[in-house]
Protein backbone atom coordinates (compact mmCIF):
# COMPACT_ATOMS: atom_id res chain seq x y z
CA UNK A 1 0.00 0.00 0.00
CA UNK A 2 1.56 2.99 -1.51
CA UNK A 3 0.12 5.96 -1.35
CA UNK A 4 2.67 8.05 -2.33
CA UNK A 5 3.40 8.92 -6.20
CA UNK A 6 6.04 10.76 -7.72
CA UNK A 7 4.75 12.42 -10.93
CA UNK A 8 6.68 14.93 -13.42
CA UNK A 9 4.92 18.19 -15.24
CA UNK A 10 8.02 17.91 -17.68
CA UNK A 11 10.18 15.34 -18.47
CA UNK A 12 13.43 17.38 -16.25
CA UNK A 13 13.81 16.03 -13.24
CA UNK A 14 13.84 19.43 -11.52
CA UNK A 15 9.96 19.49 -11.89
CA UNK A 16 9.49 16.11 -9.77
CA UNK A 17 6.26 16.86 -7.30
CA UNK A 18 5.07 14.65 -4.70
CA UNK A 19 1.79 13.48 -4.53
CA UNK A 20 -0.33 11.76 -1.60
CA UNK A 21 -3.59 10.58 -1.35
CA UNK A 22 -4.79 11.08 2.35
CA UNK A 23 -7.51 9.10 3.83
CA UNK A 24 -10.26 12.14 4.82
CA UNK A 25 -10.27 10.77 8.36
CA UNK A 26 -10.12 14.02 10.33
CA UNK A 27 -12.80 16.90 9.76
CA UNK A 28 -9.59 19.21 8.21
CA UNK A 29 -9.27 16.70 5.72
CA UNK A 30 -13.07 15.87 5.49
CA UNK A 31 -13.83 19.79 5.17
CA UNK A 32 -11.19 20.41 2.38
CA UNK A 33 -12.50 16.94 0.29
CA UNK A 34 -15.66 19.04 0.48
CA UNK A 35 -14.34 22.43 0.07
CA UNK A 36 -12.35 21.13 -3.47
CA UNK A 37 -15.55 19.51 -4.57
CA UNK A 38 -17.03 22.34 -4.11
CA UNK A 39 -14.96 24.60 -6.25
CA UNK A 40 -15.12 22.23 -8.96
CA UNK A 41 -18.44 20.78 -9.26
CA UNK A 42 -20.58 23.50 -7.34
CA UNK A 43 -18.56 26.59 -8.64
CA UNK A 44 -16.63 25.80 -11.86
CA UNK A 45 -18.87 23.21 -13.12
CA UNK A 46 -22.24 24.74 -12.44
CA UNK A 47 -23.65 21.49 -10.72
CA UNK A 48 -26.05 22.13 -7.81
CA UNK A 49 -24.72 21.28 -4.71
CA UNK A 50 -28.02 19.28 -3.56
CA UNK A 51 -26.78 16.81 -6.27
CA UNK A 52 -23.19 17.00 -5.77
CA UNK A 53 -23.67 16.32 -1.87
CA UNK A 54 -25.71 13.67 -1.04
CA UNK A 55 -26.33 11.01 1.93
CA UNK A 56 -23.17 9.33 1.34
CA UNK A 57 -21.32 12.21 2.25
CA UNK A 58 -21.40 12.13 6.12
CA UNK A 59 -18.23 11.74 8.01
CA UNK A 60 -16.35 8.62 7.74
CA UNK A 61 -16.16 5.70 9.60
CA UNK A 62 -15.43 2.04 10.13
CA UNK A 63 -18.56 1.47 9.26
CA UNK A 64 -19.42 3.90 7.00
CA UNK A 65 -20.44 2.97 3.28
CA UNK A 66 -18.20 5.61 1.72
CA UNK A 67 -14.47 6.71 2.21
CA UNK A 68 -13.26 10.30 1.38
CA UNK A 69 -10.09 11.37 0.31
CA UNK A 70 -8.18 14.13 -0.16
CA UNK A 71 -4.96 14.31 -3.10
CA UNK A 72 -1.85 16.55 -1.84
CA UNK A 73 0.72 18.09 -3.50
CA UNK A 74 3.87 18.97 -2.31
CA UNK A 75 1.87 19.40 0.61
CA UNK A 76 -0.98 20.84 -0.75
CA UNK A 77 -4.93 19.69 -0.73
CA UNK A 78 -5.04 19.85 -4.46
CA UNK A 79 -7.57 17.31 -5.08
CA UNK A 80 -10.47 15.18 -3.77
CA UNK A 81 -12.67 11.85 -4.25
CA UNK A 82 -15.04 9.42 -2.52
CA UNK A 83 -15.01 5.49 -3.02
CA UNK A 84 -18.19 3.49 -2.46
CA UNK A 85 -18.13 -0.46 -2.16
CA UNK A 86 -21.17 -1.74 -4.48
CA UNK A 87 -19.88 -5.47 -4.33
CA UNK A 88 -18.07 -7.34 -2.75
CA UNK A 89 -14.44 -6.48 -4.12
CA UNK A 90 -15.45 -3.77 -5.95
CA UNK A 91 -14.21 0.25 -5.43
CA UNK A 92 -16.88 3.02 -7.15
CA UNK A 93 -14.62 5.84 -7.35
CA UNK A 94 -16.86 8.71 -7.34
CA UNK A 95 -16.53 12.92 -6.91
CA UNK A 96 -13.09 12.75 -8.15
CA UNK A 97 -11.79 16.26 -9.14
CA UNK A 98 -8.68 18.52 -9.23
CA UNK A 99 -8.21 22.19 -9.11
CA UNK A 100 -7.86 23.85 -12.36
CA UNK A 101 -4.50 25.56 -11.35
CA UNK A 102 -2.81 22.05 -10.98
CA UNK A 103 -4.54 19.96 -13.89
CA UNK A 104 -2.47 18.54 -16.72
CA UNK A 105 0.33 18.30 -14.46
CA UNK A 106 0.06 14.41 -13.66
CA UNK A 107 -1.72 14.88 -10.74
CA UNK A 108 -4.95 12.92 -11.55
CA UNK A 109 -2.87 10.47 -13.32
CA UNK A 110 -0.71 10.17 -10.46
CA UNK A 111 -3.47 10.36 -7.43
CA UNK A 112 -5.32 7.52 -9.43
CA UNK A 113 -2.30 4.77 -9.54
CA UNK A 114 -2.08 5.86 -5.34
CA UNK A 115 -5.74 4.86 -4.97
CA UNK A 116 -5.23 1.64 -7.48
CA UNK A 117 -2.08 1.05 -4.55
CA UNK A 118 -4.23 1.75 -1.67
CA UNK A 119 -7.04 -0.93 -2.93
CA UNK A 120 -4.97 -3.40 -4.35
CA UNK A 121 -4.58 -5.55 -1.79
CA UNK A 122 -8.17 -6.16 -0.95
CA UNK A 123 -10.07 -4.75 -4.13
CA UNK A 124 -10.16 -6.44 -7.46
CA UNK A 125 -11.48 -3.88 -9.45
CA UNK A 126 -12.06 0.10 -9.79
CA UNK A 127 -15.63 1.19 -11.09
CA UNK A 128 -16.71 4.88 -12.48
CA UNK A 129 -18.88 7.17 -13.81
CA UNK A 130 -16.92 9.31 -16.35
CA UNK A 131 -18.29 12.59 -17.88
CA UNK A 132 -17.52 12.10 -21.04
CA UNK A 133 -15.10 14.73 -22.07
CA UNK A 134 -12.48 12.78 -19.74
CA UNK A 135 -12.84 9.31 -20.99
CA UNK A 136 -10.05 9.64 -22.93
CA UNK A 137 -7.45 10.47 -19.31
CA UNK A 138 -9.27 7.26 -18.04
CA UNK A 139 -8.39 5.18 -21.00
CA UNK A 140 -4.93 6.45 -20.92
CA UNK A 141 -4.95 5.38 -17.25
CA UNK A 142 -6.06 2.20 -18.09
CA UNK A 143 -9.87 2.44 -17.41
CA UNK A 144 -12.16 0.77 -20.44
CA UNK A 145 -15.16 1.94 -21.24
CA UNK A 146 -17.93 -0.81 -20.59
CA UNK A 147 -21.41 1.38 -21.69
CA UNK A 148 -23.03 4.04 -24.09
CA UNK A 149 -23.32 7.79 -22.92
CA UNK A 150 -26.05 8.76 -20.44
CA UNK A 151 -26.79 11.25 -18.47
CA UNK A 152 -26.08 12.13 -14.98
CA UNK A 153 -26.55 15.81 -13.00
CA UNK A 154 -27.31 17.17 -16.54
CA UNK A 155 -23.86 16.37 -17.92
CA UNK A 156 -22.79 13.04 -20.36
CA UNK A 157 -21.01 10.28 -18.64
CA UNK A 158 -20.05 6.60 -19.69
CA UNK A 159 -19.36 3.64 -17.42
CA UNK A 160 -15.66 2.94 -16.71
CA UNK A 161 -13.47 0.12 -15.05
CA UNK A 162 -9.87 -1.15 -14.53
CA UNK A 163 -9.12 -4.66 -12.93
CA UNK A 164 -6.55 -4.46 -10.16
Amino acid sequence: MNPNVTESETPEISQIHEVVLCPADTNALLRANREIRRAVFTVENGISQSVEQDELDGPDSPDSPCRHFVVERDGNAVGALRCTFPAQGVVQLQRFCILSHVRGRGVGRAALAALEDYYRPTMHRIELDAKFHVEGFYRACGYRTISEKFVEAGVEHVKMRKDL
